[in-house]
């Protein structure tokens, strides 16, 4: 009879775990909508959408929609309110030089503004404005920096002798 505990405790171990189904998504407000549109889609434009947009679905992800945003890719991007849960920002959060940080390690890493008005906006708080405007301006910078690096010529691979 000893046994029988044993068994039943090897056999919940044993036994697949069925995947978690994502939790819904509570629609948002149209305060949390403002702030997606004004501080997060541009963070995202900036620093996410050339590997999770239109053009590139890395990870079956795609940030450059709210609806895309909130449908997520291969696993959830965020559930509002969860933000200790996301999968979005543990990637964020990460040192900028581990394997799966992000953005990766050849692109401009995101500023501590940014990621602290990502964390506000997942968590469903409101993105304060002592925030926000550092956080856009940290955006615009990246954005710029960007239509540079794109408008300049690329050298010509240098010929062997």
């Amino acid at each position: 009879m000893r046994l029988l505990p044993v068994f039943l405790a090897t056999l919940a171990v044993a036994a697949p775990v069925a995947p978690k189904k994502p939790e819904p998504q509570k629609p948002l407000t149209p305060a949390q909508k403002a702030d997606y549109a004004k501080v997060v889609q541009p963070i995202f434009d900036a620093h996410c959408v050339s590997c999770h947009g239109p053009k590139k679905e890395k990870g079956k992800l795609r940030l450059d929609t709210l609806e895309a945003t909130l449908k997520g890719g291969k696993n959830p991007t965020f559930v509002m309110g969860k933000a200790d849960s996301s999968m979005l920002l543990s990637r964020v959060f990460l040192e900028h030089t581990a394997g799966d940080a992000m953005p990766p390690k050849a692109e401009k890493a995101l500023t501590e503004k940014q990621k602290e008005a990502l964390y506000a906006f997942v968590e469903g708080q409101p993105i304060p404005d002592e925030l926000a405007k550092p956080a856009m301006a940290d955006t615009k910078t990246a954005l710029a920096a960007a239509k540079t690096a794109a408008a300049e010529p690329k050298a010509a691979p240098k010929a062997k002798k």
